[in-house]
């Protein structure tokens, strides 16, 4: 058998250790930035699920809030009309006394 020569094949070893360590960091460095991709989507997409959420609870504040000025202009309207209910009644019940006491002083 023939003597093998170390030096001729020892660079050959270190370049294929060389290349399998380089395709392993390779494939690890694919992973982690797939890893991170796919992170960066989740978080992206729950902000825009969040932002939706704020929107609708904006939309119905402001649904809720203009339903309550509807709800004071009606209390107040309200109010105005009971008002001007009690001195219609009041005018009434002085026209009343007053009839009442022309009739007592002829």
């Amino acid at each position: 058998m023939t003597d093998l020569d170390l030096t001729f094949v020892l660079p050959f070893s270190v370049s294929i250790v060389t290349a399998v360590i380089s395709i392993v960091t390779v494939v690890l460095a694919y992973y982690d930035m797939k890893k991170r991709l796919k992170q960066e989507h989740d978080f992206s997409q729950s902000m825009a699920d969040l932002v939706k959420t704020l929107k609708e609870e904006l939309q119905l504040f402001r649904n809720q809030s203009s339903t309550s000025i509807d709800l004071e202009r009606q209390k107040l309207l309200a109010r105005k009309e009971e008002t001007q209910y009690n001195r219609m009644k009041d005018v009434g019940k002085l026209i009343g006394w007053f009839l009442e006491h022309a009739d007592d002083e002829e």
